[in-house]
Formats: structure tokens, sequence, C-alpha cells
């Protein structure tokens, strides 16, 4: 009889908490979403021409009376 492979011990242990995962994404996820509604509002200024005589989202000053 040949030698036969003998599977160590499995060692139990206690499973990681949930929030070890689950809060790293949703920090993940809403920085995403944070850069994306930064993506499109740069994209809108830019796209809609607001400018220093057209004020829009970019007006850097309130218009007088």
């Amino acid at each position: 009889m040949g030698e036969h492979y003998v599977r160590p011990p499995l060692v139990p242990r206690e499973a990681p908490a949930a929030w070890r995962a689950v809060w790293p994404f949703r920090l993940t996820a809403l920085l995403a979403v944070l850069l994306l509604g930064l993506l499109v509002f740069a994209l809108y200024q830019q796209l809609s021409g607001a400018t220093a005589q057209d004020p829009g989202l970019g007006a850097a000053a309130v218009l007088g009376p």
C-alpha cells in the first residue's frame, strides 16, 4: 500500500464582521456618485455657455437691482 494524502485539520475561525465589507463599499460608491455629479455639473457649465456676461450656474456675483 502506498502513501495517501492526509488533509490537515481545519482551524475554525470567526467570520469577519459585515461592516468591514459594507462601509468601504458605501464610501467608494458615495465618492463615485460625487465625482459623477461634479463631472455632470462641469459639462453643463461648459456646454451651456455660462459666462460673466451671461450668468448661469457659474455666476460669481449676485446681479444688482
